[in-house]
């Protein structure tokens, strides 16, 4: 993939992503985030994922 991770702030992670690359790259996204480390008592780990031009408009 071409698309690039730019940063992380907090909780949040900020790509530049190609639009051809956006799909298969948002499913790459969720399933790492909700899968990176689980949580006692089968707790789900709940991730979301936004679009937009800027940060703003990902929002």
């Amino acid at each position: 993939m071409q698309s690039k991770m730019l940063l992380q702030v907090h909780d949040e992670l900020v790509f530049d992503a190609l639009k051809t690359e956006l799909k298969e790259l948002k499913e790459l996204i969720l399933e790492n985030m909700q899968e990176a480390l689980p949580l006692p008592n089968d707790v789900p780990v709940i991730a979301e994922c936004g679009e937009g031009k800027n940060w703003l408009e990902a929002h």
